[in-house]
């Protein structure tokens, strides 16, 4: 029976399944298994790429401005730093993802190029690719069954390799790394200091130097979304490190500037997937591999 099939058959009362961790020796990659049937992201942004293959079913999502629809096979790809949401077609989708982080990425692409090059995006939100959409399946699962350590790697350089050379573009020189000085860099950093702290928009509109409504039509346009939804991005991001720890989850709420933790708990899974005593289950996931 194919996953397909299988998908369809236990379709009737079946409700969402997840499971998270994290690949320490890349960069701390995140993976995700799952199947949802009622489960809709709230619009987000994550720091990594956004990389995986639809098993069965299909997935929605709306990303740059359009909306786009993966069935089983489909590759998808959302940017660092790039808006998007997801919710099920009909019955529910079922998915292996992965969360590469940018110097990942990067580093791949200097070794394909064999030279110092940035990193790569991708235009493509879904990829009809049956080639890489293998790998990537095998690959996952590899690292689900915790495969021996060299083909684990070798099929990673491969895979993201792949896709790089079908897919990718502006591979050309690093950018300078230098520091911003505009007015949406300074609000910028002003919530990257203290993500955790109530700031309203008049407070960070005097930071930038801008008026409120031109302040959120610039950040829109440089970062790609409000200055609020930035904010709730950095406290999430701020979380995740706080939950590789052992502090207890109300106090990471409170650490990370939400009401309390249902408010904590509810954002979480809506941005990232899972809740948060899933995500530290995964990021605690065989540690001791990581040596």
């Amino acid at each position: 029976m194919d996953q397909q099939t299988a998908y369809h058959r236990s379709a009737e009362g079946a409700g969402d399944r997840v499971r998270f961790w994290r690949e320490p020796r890349f960069d701390n990659l995140e993976c995700l298994k799952a199947c949802f049937r009622r489960h809709r992201y709230l619009p987000h942004l994550h720091e990594t790429y956004a990389i995986g293959v639809i098993l069965a079913g299909a997935e929605a999502f709306r990303y740059r401005g359009c909306e786009n629809v993966a069935g089983a096979g489909k590759v998808v790809c959302v940017n660092p730093g790039e808006l998007h949401d997801g919710r099920p077609v009909r019955n529910g989708f079922a998915y292996r993802m992965f969360y590469p982080s940018v110097p990942l990425v990067r580093d791949i692409a200097c070794d394909i190029f064999d030279q110092d090059v940035d990193a790569p995006m991708f235009d493509e939100a879904v990829m009809d690719d049956p080639g890489l959409a293998g790998r990537f399946v095998r690959l996952h699962g590899l690292m689900e069954r915790r495969a021996p350590k060299l083909a684990i790697d070798s099929l990673l350089t491969e895979a993201l390799a792949l896709m790089i050379r079908r897919h990718g573009h502006h591979v050309g020189p690093p950018r300078s790394a230098g520091r911003e000085n505009g007015p949406v860099a300074r609000a910028r950093a002003a919530i990257d200091a203290a993500p955790e702290a109530e700031i309203g928009l008049d407070r960070l509109a005097a930071i930038a130097g801008l008026s409120r409504f031109h302040l959120i039509r610039a950040f829109r346009r440089e970062v790609g979304v409000t200055p609020h939804i930035y904010l709730i991005g950095r406290r999430v991001a701020r979380a995740k490190d706080f939950l590789a720890g052992a502090t207890p989850l109300s106090e990471v709420a409170l650490a990370c500037g939400f009401y309390d933790q249902s408010h904590f708990s509810r954002t979480f899974k809506a941005w990232s997937g899972v809740t948060p005593g899933q995500y530290r289950q995964g990021s605690n996931f065989l540690q001791d591999e990581a040596a």
